[in-house]
């Protein structure tokens, strides 16, 4: 998978917003960095400034997956997210500043989109 473009130097134009979905499967509670592919684990990331955290299948009655930004593990900071609930995270330069851990035992699936602008209209 080619990254998309971070300068424009040498070129005319480029499209700096490019759009990536993933799917990860997180390992228990363990937490686990998104790293702009479908695997776990601290990858080089992917540039972007929103990303929006899905989790799309039923993980059972063990509780909700817990997502943490900008390098803030565990403790208060985390952001609950159940079964067919989404939250997106802004003010982002990597994916990989968002970490993801499951509630314990066995593993959950989370899909997550890396963008660098919001399709969303505003309501305002």
């Amino acid at each position: 998978m080619a990254l998309p473009p971070t300068s424009n130097a040498g070129t005319k134009y480029f499209n700096i917003n490019q759009c990536r979905s993933f799917t990860m499967e997180l390992d228990g509670d363990t937490l686990t960095c998104l790293s702009g592919a479908n695997v776990g684990g601290s990858g080089v990331g992917l540039p972007c400034s929103e990303v929006t955290v899905r989790v799309p299948t039923p993980q059972g009655d063990a509780g909700p997956v817990t997502i943490y930004d900008n390098n803030h593990y565990g403790g208060e900071y985390g952001f609950a997210i159940r079964e067919g609930e989404q939250f997106t995270f802004r003010g982002l330069t990597n994916v990989n500043e968002v970490s993801a851990e499951g509630p314990g035992g066995g593993s959950y699936t989370i899909e997550y989109r890396a963008q660098f602008f919001s399709s969303n209209t505003s309501t305002s």
